[in-house]
């Protein structure tokens, strides 16, 4: 028997997880999967800190994060005992101490449905396990779950039944900590309501619902509109600022020289040139901060590509990668629908934000041009009144 310290012994099963999930599930696996384990064990870790969970018990959720789902390697149905078998075998060969191995079992026992939960770290993997049931991105791991179990058990439901069966499911599910409730229950409860009223559209009726891009023309046809228009809004964005650029950039270069002829016989004019040289500056600024590029790290680690945080689509994320990086990291999201999807929408999120953060600084770029504008002119044709009316 090999024995490690328990310091190291997380990353080993992370290593083990992570190697046996990619080379021995299909990809049919589009639920059950690497980033799924890895989402798990991430929800887990926030449920122990707001508990302020001790590191030990830590290591145990940690552990039975990563090894509750091995057993898909093997079987479909019937996995858990599976994954019991091979976390047990794993931790064994390692020396691992049997007290906290039993704990380990007994939190991927909590994880199957049937099972009631008793201890609190069993309570947190649960209610960590079904953390997707509270995710914005439910509908898409539901449609992944429904591929899963039409491809290994056979099952066939048509749209109103498989949602209907859900929302039953999240009707009857509750989370068991006071943390997973206020991370996740709101949002469960608005996906209930969503399955709901799509069984209640069908039962009428109505079109057959479409719950991902890849089968809804419809949202294919938005998304692409919605980029390209996103991308014109940006380049003629681009447009006013380098007008507004070359326009005080003029003012500075000619208009204001030849003001200082005048000041030197008119002490007065001073106050309308310097409002006219604040004026064109801070447009200056503000036309510069609109076109200014985005901060970019050019890089993207492996778990964010595993588990959809990042968009290798935008070469802001890649370009200090080398190529064997980019092209692993890119067949991991073309091979993966709900990867693809995902990267579709950050692509289309991200790129709207950027452009709202550049209109609002031209707007102000615009706003500063024409209010000191017409300070400057008032101020102007003030001070040259007062001056005739002196002489």
């Amino acid at each position: 028997m090999t024995r490690v310290s328990t310091h190291t012994i997380v990353e080993e099963t992370e290593h083990f997880v992570k190697q046996i999930l990619t080379d021995e599930l299909t990809v049919d696996h589009r639920y059950h999967n690497l980033p799924h384990t890895l989402a798990v064990r991430k929800a887990c870790l926030e449920i122990a800190e707001r508990l302020e969970i001790e590191e030990e018990e830590k290591e145990i959720l940690e552990l039975a994060c990563l090894l509750h789902d091995t057993g898909f390697t093997e079987v479909y149905q019937g996995h858990e005992g599976i994954s019991h078998r091979i976390a047990r075998d794993f931790l064994r060969e390692r020396g691992y101490p049997e007290n906290r191995l039993q704990q380990v079992l007994r939190c991927i026992d909590a994880t199957f449905p049937p099972n009631r939960p008793s201890g609190l770290l069993e309570k947190v993997i649960r209610d960590a396990d079904l953390a997707n049931l509270g995710s914005i991105n439910y509908p898409e791991q539901l449609a992944a779950l429904r591929h899963e179990w039409e491809v290994f058990l056979g099952q066939t439901f048509d749209d109103r039944d498989w949602f209907r069966l859900n929302r039953d499911f999240l009707r009857e599910t509750r989370f068991f900590t006071a943390p997973a409730q206020e991370m996740w229950g709101s949002r469960k409860d608005i996906n209930e309501k969503y399955l709901k009223r799509m069984a209640k559209q069908l039962k009428k009726g109505g079109r057959k619902a479409e719950t991902t891009i890849q089968g809804n023309r419809s949202a294919q046809m938005m998304f692409k509109t919605s980029l390209r228009n996103h991308l014109d809004l940006s380049t003629l964005a681009d447009n006013k600022a380098n007008i507004m650029l070359s326009v005080n950039a003029l003012i500075l270069t000619i208009a204001a020289p030849l003001a200082l002829t005048y000041v030197q016989n008119e002490v007065l004019l001073i106050i309308p040139l310097i409002m006219l040289l604040i004026t064109c500056l801070a447009s200056m600024i503000f036309a510069t901060l609109a076109t200014r590029p985005i901060k970019m790290t050019g890089y993207t680690d492996t778990e964010k590509i595993e588990t959809g945080q990042s968009n290798l689509f935008f070469f802001g994320n890649f370009y200090d990668m080398d190529f064997e990086e980019y092209s692993i990291g890119m067949e991991q999201v073309i091979s993966d629908p709900d990867k693809l999807e995902s990267s579709i929408r950050r692509d289309l999120f991200f790129l709207g934000r950027s452009l709202g953060k550049k209109y609002n600084q031209l707007r102000t770029c615009y706003n500063i041009f024409m209010i000191g504008m017409i300070i400057t002119i008032i101020t102007m044709v003030a001070t040259y009144s007062y001056t005739i009316a002196v002489q």
